[in-house]
């Protein structure tokens, strides 16, 4: 049996401020844009480069994650301080994500990180979901996801996280150090203020271990199932070039490479050649790294629903962008483990092993899964820009 002490974390947990500070008395905060780095600005749009307050709210939003780093938003500018949003049908992933949740769960992302950032500008996010109604799968694109207006409002005070919206990334390096803490996991769930889903840890290290076995042969089958694998290479970025010029998708220094390393891995993919990424010996070596950050895990985290319907896609994912930047808070990182929770059909099998160890029987869902740990700060992934993103 689980430890109950990692499985659940109530709510209404109180920290003190001097703990609350103990922890993040070393951490660098990013108050404003200038405060962030040039360099960060080339990868990035800045809110402080546009004049319409709806563009400002849209370059706070897009630093969102999103699955594969696909940013698979698109937006429809209603007014100065009105629009709809999107997904984009032409950004999906088919292969790995049939029913279009994780896309949905970006989505969230985008909607809460734009409420946090426009904070910052004294405005008010209101956001409603679903205006047209919900759509079908093959709608997508066609009807909102959102309708959000913001409001100046001089009652508004910066969201507490707001510091972090620049700083939030997924760090998929080998974690080093100690396991997540008792008072860090108390501290995530003060912070992140989960409103929707059920936010549980699991900091025992056997049980960490027992997991991580799983997620490996999750991996593994997602790298040995073509489909998926195929879908994965389409969003790798084989170059600095390509990245920015696609400013989507994923690439080597993104999983953790760097240095000399990084510059191996990349040649080694030949730039994306079909037949070398699906050998046997690309996908190996890709799952020892994998195998690397597995096994460095610090603590695990995992997002659950009562249904799992498109309004707790969404939902989660505010959820999920609010634990985002309380982990920035503290100074941890994370990285999503979400291949043992995707509904295509070559995963059943690990997903019923999975669900019945975590005890998650339909209609409940997992919706999300991460490990946590410690390390140096990750590669910065590009976005696109706002104007290729507007309909």
């Amino acid at each position: 049996m689980m430890d109950r002490r990692n499985f659940v974390i109530q709510s209404g947990t109180v920290i003190t401020a001097t703990a609350l500070m103990s922890m993040v008395s070393n951490h660098i905060l990013a108050d404003s844009t200038k405060s962030v780095k040039k360099s960060f600005w080339d990868k990035r749009p800045n809110p402080d480069d546009f004049e319409q307050v709806i563009m400002k709210a849209i370059a706070y939003g897009v630093n969102a994650p999103s699955p594969h780093n696909t940013q698979s938003w698109k937006f429809e500018i209603v007014s100065d301080t009105e629009m709809n949003l999107y997904a984009d049908e032409n950004i999906l992933l088919p292969a790995t994500d049939p029913p279009a949740r994780q896309i949905h769960l970006g989505l969230g992302c985008f909607a809460e990180m734009l409420k946090i950032g426009t904070s910052i500008l004294g405005y008010q996010t209101e956001i409603q979901w679903f205006p047209q109604g919900n759509y079908a799968l093959a709608e997508i694109g066609t009807k909102p996801t959102a309708n959000i207006k913001i409001q100046k409002d001089a009652s508004v005070q910066k969201h507490e996280l707001a510091d972090y919206v620049f700083t939030r990334q997924t760090n998929r390096r080998v974690y080093k150090g100690d396991i997540i803490t008792f008072q860090e996991t108390d501290m995530l769930q003060n912070l992140s203020k989960v409103e929707y889903s059920e936010l549980f840890f699991i900091t025992n290290s056997s049980e960490i271990q027992a997991y991580g076995d799983l997620f490996y042969k999750a991996f593994e089958m997602e790298s040995r199932t073509y489909e998926p694998n195929e879908e994965t290479r389409t969003l790798f970025r084989f170059s600095e070039e390509e990245r920015a010029k696609i400013r989507n998708g994923v690439s080597i220094p993104q999983m953790g490479y760097s240095g000399m390393a990084k510059f191996f891995a990349e040649k080694s993919l030949d730039k994306g050649n079909k037949e070398k990424w699906h050998s046997d010996k690309s996908i190996s070596l890709s799952l020892k790294g994998i195998k690397k950050g597995i096994n460095s895990s610090k603590g695990l985290a995992f997002f659950k629903t009562k249904n799992n319907t498109s309004m707790d896609w969404v939902k989660t994912g505010q959820d999920y962008l609010r634990f985002n930047l309380a982990l920035a808070k503290l100074n941890l990182q994370l990285h999503p483990y979400n291949q043992i929770i995707q509904e295509y059909a070559e995963m059943q099998d690990l997903q019923k092993e999975f669900n019945q160890k975590i005890n998650c029987k339909a209609p409940a869902k997992i919706q999300m899964i991460a490990r946590l740990g410690r390390a140096k700060e990750g590669y910065i992934s590009y976005r696109r820009f706002i104007k290729d993103m507007k309909i």
